[in-house]
């Protein structure tokens, strides 16, 4: 009976210790995101998705192939919108083998000249783990109007 639970308590121990590594992950690939959507290089953004990703931004329709990247990389080179500070706040994360679901709220703040826009809202992320590295495979956010 005592290397009966012994046995259990390592097996549970051990799939506990994976299931954290793998959220470590995701929350890694999270911040290269931020990091990329501040640092305005859209092209890493796009890649941080798989292949088929589709994304639900507010008020669109669903986008996938090459309107994913012409959401991130809009048609303004000048880009005169920057975002300054972007960042998820995760508020659970499941994993199942290579795939993994992520729920939260994100915060950012974004310029156009001189005139700064503080913004938060709600998101869902199903994650799915490519040659070793998770990237996002369905991506809806929607914003949280902030009260007068």
């Amino acid at each position: 009976m005592r290397i009966t639970l012994t046995i259990l308590i390592l097996i549970v121990s051990i799939a506990t210790n994976a299931q954290n590594k793998e959220v470590e992950a995701i929350k890694s690939q999270a911040t290269k995101f931020s990091k990329y959507l501040i640092s305005g290089d859209r092209d890493k953004v796009v890649a941080m998705y798989t292949k088929d990703a589709k994304i639900f931004p507010e008020d669109t329709d669903i986008l996938e192939g090459k309107e994913l990247s012409n959401y991130w990389n809009p048609a303004d080179k000048e880009r005169k919108w920057k975002t300054t500070h972007h960042k998820f706040i995760p508020t659970e994360i499941k994993v199942w083998e290579n795939e993994a679901y992520d729920f939260g709220y994100y915060e950012g703040t974004s310029s156009y000249g001189e005139q700064t826009y503080n913004w938060r809202g709600k998101y869902v992320v199903i994650w799915r783990k490519v040659d070793g590295v998770w990237k996002i495979y369905l991506d809806i956010w929607n914003r949280i109007k902030e009260e007068d």
